[in-house]
């Protein structure tokens, strides 16, 4: 009776890990939607650079105003799964909205809520495993990690190959599907997961509880610290990847499927790219591990100016795919500190500060604009660095060390 309870508890294990897992998937294929079509989107509605710039700008600007707050609400009501499937309908609508956007302003607004809505995944996705599998967080989240991975690898391929033939409308609006189906599911099987334990506070009132989370996330400096290089590495990020698409088209006159193969090796490094920077920081402790795979961006991005290999251009983005993927370190280093009940807003005020990126897309379609893309990467490049100098703040202890004192 005993093997039947325990093989019927594996698979509602398997069951609950694998729903969240594919709806992380999408979610962050939801991500870069827009990368693969970037150039056909340009062509659709006669886009400058500058606009480019605003266009993947309000991309990051959304996930910038939504994720904190949204955290916030999610730790004090806990209603996460509620907050987390409300987020995918809106961005799922608003994907496939677009399929009948006529102008370039109704664009960046369903742009907006589609990123916004999208936002509060990350940070309520991460809690809600973290919840479900404390008895096997470790492996639960690197398969949930794991799976998004893989979503940010095949999506944009597929994106691709569709695009070709149907357009980029279409190849945008069937990605939303999926949660037609997942929705349901993530609300059936999370909905009933037991509330999460609180911080020990004082206060009554709704303002009061809201300073008493925010002054015990801001309490930990490491936290503070991994937001910025987190923001620096994001501005950086998004500056170089998002102008990826046109400078392959620029230079070397690529397609749709072409440009969609590009993107998926840079999203598709992930897959090995996430496990391996949680064994860096198991093994190295956080400056270390944090520190080689920034130096690595910096310089492959500087290489990139001078690029005049279609091959050498595939070689560096997947160099870049493979060293930019710095969230596994911060979110293994953030639910080491963090209480759990202030988990989902710790995490919050990481992706936060990191969408503070949705500036590097601005200024590098300023400097592309008045210069050349050149200018962008330079750009970049440089901050990439300046993210590389500010982990000398970070301790270097490694985690298994912090934990024993």
């Amino acid at each position: 009776m005993s093997t039947i309870k325990t093989r019927r508890m594996r698979l509602i294990d398997t069951l609950d890990i694998g729903v969240i897992s594919v709806s992380h998937s999408f979610s962050d294929g939801y991500t870069s939607l827009l990368a693969p079509v970037l150039a056909l989107i340009v062509l659709d509605f006669g886009l400058s650079e500058f606009q480019v710039g605003i266009l993947l700008s309000t991309s990051t600007f959304a996930t910038f105003l939504m994720v904190f707050p949204s955290s916030l609400a999610a730790d004090l009501s806990g209603r996460r799964v509620e907050i987390l499937v409300s987020g995918l309908g809106i961005a799922s609508l608003a994907y496939l909205s677009m399929a009948a956007a006529d102008s370039f302003w109704i664009l960046i607004v369903l742009v907006f809520l589609a990123r916004g809505g999208n936002s509060v995944f990350h940070p309520c996705g991460t809690a809600l495993v973290s919840a479900r599998f404390s008895k096997m967080r470790p492996l639960a989240i690197s398969l949930f990690a794991l799976a998004g991975n893989i979503g940010t690898g095949l999506i944009p391929l597929l994106q691709g190959l569709i695009a070709e033939s149907n357009g980029w409308r279409l190849s945008v609006a069937v990605f939303t599907l999926p949660f037609s189906v997942l929705i349901p599911l993530l609300m059936y099987r999370y909905r009933r997961l037991p509330d999460f334990s609180k911080i020990e506070g004082n206060k009554s009132t709704l303002r009061g509880k809201i300073g008493e989370i925010v002054a015990a996330v801001f309490r930990d400096r490491s936290v503070t610290v991994l937001g910025i290089v987190y923001a620096l590495g994001g501005t950086a990020s998004k500056a170089s990847i998002g102008f990826i698409p046109l400078l392959a088209a620029q230079k070397f006159g690529m397609n749709s499927a072409a440009i969609g193969l590009l993107m998926s090796i840079y999203f598709g490094m992930g897959i090995a790219s996430k496990p391996l920077m949680v064994m860096m920081y198991g093994r190295y402790g956080l400056r270390h591990s944090i520190r080689m795979p920034l130096l690595i961006s910096f310089i492959a991005t500087l290489s990139m100016i001078a690029v005049q290999d279609m091959a050498l251009l595939f070689v560096l983005t997947g160099i870049v795919g493979l060293s930019n993927p710095i969230s596994p370190i911060i979110l293994a280093s953030t639910a080491d500190k963090s209480h759990p009940g202030i988990l989902t807003t710790s995490i919050g005020l990481i992706y936060s500060m990191h969408a503070v990126g949705f500036v590097g897309p601005l200024a590098g379609g300023v400097l592309a604009q008045h210069f050349d893309l050149s200018a962008t990467y330079v750009m970049a490049a440089g901050v990439f660095f300046v993210a590389f100098a500010v982990t000398m703040t970070l301790p270097s202890a490694n985690r298994s060390e912090s934990q024993r004192k």
